[in-house]
Parts: C-alpha cells; structure tokens; sequence
C-alpha cells in the first residue's frame, strides 16, 4: 500500500465531514428562514465551534461532562 493512499484513507472521515457539514449549509432552508439565510447558518457555526460558552443558556446539558448528561445526572 503506497503512502498516499494510507494518507488519503486516513484523511477520508474529515472529508466527509466536510462535505456533509457543506451540504447543510448549502442544502435549501426551512421556513422561517429564506434562502439568504446561509450567511447566518455559516456564523451560527462558527460560534458554535469557537464560543461554546454563549450556548449554555439554551443547552444546559453542555455544561456537564458527557458521560453525567447519558447517565442523567444534573
């Protein structure tokens, strides 16, 4: 098995990623929002990767370890 194609499998997952997390960006939008609405989905990402901490409010359950919110512990 040649290296680039080790290389080319191993990236294969965050290709995929990728492409689905553009496919929801592009896909068309569901009522209430209209189609220029993307700008908006694109910036709901980006602060969802980089200020989780502004999310907490509407989704206590990130506030937790993952492992307290499957057992249901608050």
């Amino acid at each position: 098995m040649s290296v680039l194609f080790a290389l080319a499998l191993m990236l294969l997952p965050f290709s995929i990623l990728g492409l689905l997390l553009a496919w929801h960006i592009a896909r068309p939008q569901h009522r209430p929002a209209d189609a220029s609405n993307r700008i908006n989905k694109v910036r709901l990402i980006w602060f969802a990767m980089t200020r989780e901490d502004l999310f907490v409010g509407a989704f206590p359950w990130l506030a937790h370890d993952e492992l307290r919110n499957v057992r249901g512990e608050s």
